[in-house]
């Protein structure tokens, strides 16, 4: 999975568009923010991923936001038509 952050969406003049991607290698998850990729074991991840969600649902929160618009991420490996 990839995407670009944006500086405009944090408000911040410091940070640049940067190229930010998941993977895994073995055991290990990757996360690549530009040039520089960080491996952690998935338990590791795991709770990043949930410090992750919960900061984000307050911030949403405190922007006003209080719709439930849900988005999914699936990998699709030996889907067939």
């Amino acid at each position: 999975m990839s995407a670009l952050l944006n500086p405009a969406q944090v408000g911040s003049p410091l940070l640049a568009r940067q190229r930010i991607s998941v993977g895994t290698e073995g055991e290990l998850v990757t996360l690549t923010v530009g040039n520089d990729t960080l491996r952690m074991p998935y338990e590791t991840a795991l709770q990043l991923s949930q410090w992750l969600r919960v900061r984000g649902k307050q911030a949403k929160r405190q922007a006003g936001d209080m719709s439930r618009h849900w988005s999914a991420v699936a990998v699709l490996d030996g889907l067939r038509a």
